[in-house]
């Protein structure tokens, strides 16, 4: 239980943990670090095992711990390798007869009077006469989140078994959530029209596919050669544009192909490629009137419907 508290090992790792190699630490005489192949099963064959490395440099260290295991169960160590060589698991104590056996074919197999590993049994056993659960996964449920990152596991399970689940993370994630809600609302009001309205075109703007321009020299997009450079879908998002009551028809027949559009799109797709504009027009209808803008469908002309099409195909990209 204080190898989880300190690691983060679960109940598979001790039940078919190696002893450790044993490495001096480099310049140090006093320190010992001990590097353990962990077993991760559920990583998938070929992914199954892990070096972990822990430093035993006094009291409190993370290899003391290991230091500590390796002088506890020494005597028991040396009498497995006295009666069948090649056990070199960490995890050894004297068997004794029970009821409740795993039934796990897997598990290392006990050697004369020694058993080795922890077993699900062995768990079943400790937390009913202790009369509590799962001792390991509560164990190593509150070292995760204590530490706030990965210990013998991925990233995802991290996040959505440790991390998310935690009253403590979901506590302290209140304020980054209201943080992050702020800016999709800040996102979500600067998709609004902003140019002017007016009710009949200026001789001395210059048209485009979707407004007319007031200032194309002063474009938020200029381009390298000079005057404006921004796709004609974005002219309504610049201070410059100016939308007559000639540029309803055309501006509602785009809107209408647009939400169409979303029927026949993957959704992933159209919202990063269509989703802006379609807001953008939507605020825009609510500024002009939402009964003027339908009533202008009725106005819409063959140009309009042409002008349309060669937008949502791309043509008019500049």
């Amino acid at each position: 239980m204080m190898m989880t508290d300190r690691y983060g090992w679960n109940l598979s790792v001790f039940d078919r943990l190696h002893v450790p190699v044993t490495t001096p630490s480099a310049g140090e005489t006093a320190t010992v670090t001990y590097e353990v192949l962990v077993e991760k099963r559920r990583s998938g064959e070929g992914r199954w095992f892990d070096t972990e490395n822990y430093t035993d440099s006094g009291a409190d260290s993370p290899g003391r711990l290991i230091t500590q295991a390796l002088e506890a169960t020494g005597p028991g160590r040396t009498l497995a390798a006295a009666l069948s060589p090649g056990h070199d698991l960490l995890m050894v104590a004297r068997n004794r007869r029970r009821t409740d056996v795993d039934s796990n074919l897997d598990r290392p197999r006990n050697v004369g009077p020694l058993c080795f590993g922890v077993s699900k049994a062995d768990a079943r056993v400790w937390a009913s006469s202790h009369k509590i659960g799962s001792p390991f996964q509560r164990a190593r449920r509150t070292t995760v989140t204590t530490t706030g990152k990965p210990l013998q596991h991925k990233r995802g399970t991290h996040e959505s078994v440790y991390v998310l689940p935690d009253e403590n993370v979901q506590e302290a994630a209140v304020d980054v959530i209201a943080a992050g809600a702020e800016e999709a609302l800040e996102q979500a009001r600067d998709y609004t029209f902003k140019g002017r309205l007016s009710d009949a075109a200026d001789a001395t703007h210059q048209e485009t596919a979707t407004a007319d321009c007031a200032d194309e020299e002063t474009s938020p997009w200029p381009a390298p050669s000079g005057g404006c450079g921004a796709d004609f879908l974005l002219c309504l998002s610049c201070e410059n544009s100016r939308v007559h009551t000639g540029h309803h028809p055309r501006l509602a027949l785009l809107r209408r192909q647009l939400t169409s559009l979303r029927s026949s799109w993957p959704e992933k797709l159209w919202r990063k490629r269509w989703d802006e504009h379609l807001q953008r027009l939507d605020d825009l209808r609510i500024k002009v009137n939402e009964s003027t803008w339908d009533a202008a469908l009725a106005r819409i002309t063959d140009r309009d419907q042409m002008i349309v099409d060669h937008l949502l195909k791309g043509d008019l990209a500049p």
